[in-house]
């Protein structure tokens, strides 16, 4: 049986590791960081993932979509220091299957059981249905506002959405455009990947290019 952890705090990580162990003593576990080359690969040899919701590059459930778009079979359980509620909508659309607090390490092993027996915490889909429900939201279309910008954007998620449509990837452009910080700029593009459930800025790019070329 093989675990993979993923969490950008080695003692956290070795902790949990740890944890699992003494429930799972024959177990093989691999803990990553989050920012390895070619993760979504070295997920596929997984029986289990425990990964963290907050990561360096990517969010928890930023690289859980990626796993899911090609990946049915891994069960991933999530983890996070915050209150669960911030997260549990977002790891769910996620193709998530559970969710639990860090320091309900009972809960922990209860969740990892539950998983390796092809179930998920209620209200969370299986690994093979939350990916057919992953795929079918990528090939839906975007709701639209009435100037061609996705209606679940606020109005300053609109305007450098649209901006970013003319000066591409270019935070410094932007923020001066709007009077903002380019840090500032950058909190908004990555609200927008969120909202559009995109992994990454250069999907988001992706996707402006599309509907520009329409």
């Amino acid at each position: 049986m093989q675990f993979i952890i993923v969490d950008n705090d080695p003692r956290a990580a070795d902790s949990i590791a740890g944890f699992i162990r003494s429930a799972y003593p024959q177990a093989i576990i691999h803990q990553l960081r989050g920012t390895e080359p070619n993760i979504v690969m070295e997920f596929g040899a997984a029986d289990l993932i425990v990964m963290d919701m907050q990561l360096f590059e990517e969010s928890g459930p930023e690289l859980c979509t990626k796993l899911r778009r090609t990946n049915g079979r891994t069960p991933v359980l999530g983890m996070t220091c915050f209150p669960k509620a911030y997260y549990d909508e977002r790891f769910k659309e996620a193709g998530g299957q559970g969710l639990v607090h860090k320091e309900e390490l009972g809960t922990l092993l209860t969740m990892i059981d539950r998983l390796l027996r092809g179930g998920a915490e209620p209200g969370y889909l299986t690994p093979d249905a939350a990916r057919r429900a992953v795929l079918a939201r990528d090939v839906q279309p975007d709701a639209t506002a009435d100037d061609g910008t996705p209606e679940a954007l606020t109005p300053t998620e609109r305007t450098v959405y649209r901006l970013m449509g003319e000066y591409g990837n270019d935070p410094i452009q932007i923020a001066a455009q709007i009077g903002v910080k380019p840090s500032t700029v950058r909190t908004h593009i990555r609200a927008i990947r969120h909202k559009l459930n995109l992994p990454t800025t250069k999907d988001l790019m992706r996707l402006l290019l599309r509907r520009r070329n329409r």
